[in-house]
């Protein structure tokens, strides 16, 4: 069976496999940009001599694979077109345990030269260092023939699949004439969820839960969802129910969120929920004793002022402060609850004001100055100490030069990281002054509404 994947190389992408394992990457002068750095990556990673025997598997199909990177960039420098996806990297793996190297190379280039070889430069290799043998393909983005962009037939999966499933049949490889599409799942939520941490689309389903637990009806949730922040479609025309969470643009189909959220399960919720008995008591209290509102730890760190005492106010309402303080994430406020996939850096911002007694924007500024400062010192003494390890020293001197070099490498990426964090305060800041002046200002909309309601039972 013939597993094949494709996806671009766009110039953003600093590495363009996290599993490339070659630390020894030549690169080209005659080439710096950041635009050319993820065609040359991926394209190293492809011809890696340790997955490659020696590049013994290495074959290009209108371009020479020693040379390939040069061409690709020619052809783009040539039609003008050096932006954007810079290629397209692709793989076959073959399940079948018996396949050979040679084999598996000759179908991979059968596959490339049918899907792309009519008006497209590939390089096509196989790898021999896991348990399947698999073909790697880097596509070069424009055609050599015409200067014009893949098209959809050329980039789709379930397009080229079928070319992948004739190649497979005519060289006796078992493959899936019927394959199944299955929606991948958000890696980076699910871990979250699996570590115990907030993340979007719980949030969605405890403001949802909230909602349904409170009504009987679809308009009711409705408005509940709306008081907590969200927009919201229900119109029973469509066939997928959204809710657009509050700082969000786009909408979220509340099937994706769970089996538990469609709409069919909303409305089977809402049935129970009409169907339930409510329990009341048949004789109300007379009595009601007056409470008395006692000083509380956020009172306290209220009364400690400046950007230290805002973070820490901040971490307080989010339930952060205390640490032995467990908050239900329903019973925090909707402004609050997408700082909550945010902890970890607010604690790390909290602790840096609190180290550095920093109170006011001046400050803060003025620490990031002098941490700047401290990093371009740094950076130069790093610089001269790498140009004395390139001179003729003995062993014991150029041990101590490294050792030095690592000391202050590892120096400057904490400095460095201290500086995000001095931007990152004062970006959120502001955000966070007003999200509290609108929760306080609700909450003490509802302490009058409250005191009203105590006063008429009275």
């Amino acid at each position: 069976m013939a597993v094949t994947k494709l996806w671009a190389v766009k110039t953003n992408l600093g590495k363009v496999i996290d599993y490339a394992n070659n630390p020894n990457k030549t690169r080209n002068p005659k080439y710096t940009e950041e635009q050319y750095q993820a065609l040359a990556d991926v394209l190293t990673y492809a011809k890696d001599e340790e997955k490659t025997e020696k590049q013994f598997f290495v074959d290009g199909i209108n371009c020479n694979p020693s040379t390939a990177r040069d061409q690709f960039i020619t052809t783009k420098e040539y039609f003008g077109k050096t932006d954007g996806i810079q290629a397209y990297h692709g793989y076959m793996s073959f399940k079948e345990q018996d396949i050979t190297p040679e084999k598996a190379q000759e179908v991979g280039m059968e596959f490339a030269r049918r899907a792309w070889g009519k008006r497209f430069q590939v390089v096509v290799t196989c790898h021999l260092n896991t348990q399947h043998l698999h073909c790697h393909f880097v596509i070069n983005s424009i055609s050599f023939v015409d200067g014009k962009r893949m098209v959809d037939n050329e980039k789709n999966w379930f397009k080229f699949r079928h070319i992948a499933d004739a190649v497979c049949k005519e060289y006796g490889l078992h493959f899936n004439p019927n394959p199944k599409f299955e929606r991948p799942t958000n890696y980076y939520f699910d871990k979250l969820e699996k570590a115990g941490m907030p993340n979007r689309y719980q949030l969605i389903r405890d403001a949802i839960n909230h909602a349904i637990e409170h009504s009987k009806s679809v308009a009711e949730v409705g408005y509940a969802l709306r008081d907590m922040g969200y927009g919201y479609d229900f119109n029973p025309r469509r066939k997928y129910w959204t809710v657009k969470p509050p700082g969000y643009t786009k909408s979220i189909r509340l099937n994706r969120v769970g089996d538990d959220y469609t709409r069919e399960a909303i409305l089977r919720r809402l049935q129970e929920n009409r169907s339930r008995v409510g329990m009341h008591r048949y004789t109300q209290l007379t009595v009601v004793s007056r409470q008395y509102r006692l000083p509380t730890r956020g009172d306290k760190i209220r009364r400690i002022g400046g950007l230290y005492g805002l973070y820490l106010y901040y971490c307080y309402r989010l339930g952060k402060l205390p640490s032995y303080r467990k908050l239900n994430s329903a019973q925090i406020h909707y402004y609050f609850k997408e700082e909550l996939l945010k902890l970890d850096e607010l604690s790390e911002q909290t602790r840096l004001l609190g180290k550095h007694g920093i109170q006011t924007d001046e400050q803060l500024l003025q620490y990031k100055s002098s941490v700047e400062g401290e990093i371009k010192s740094l950076t130069a003494d790093r610089t001269d100490l790498r140009k004395m390890t390139r001179r003729k020293i003995d062993d014991v001197e150029l041990s101590q030069a490294k050792d030095k070099i690592s000391q202050i490498t590892e120096k400057l990426r904490t400095l460095r990281k201290e500086v995000k964090l001095c931007n990152g305060i004062a970006e959120r800041s502001g955000l966070m002054k007003e999200h509290l002046a609108q929760v306080l200002a609700e909450e003490e909309k509802s302490k009058g509404k409250e005191s009203r309601e105590y006063d008429q039972r009275r």
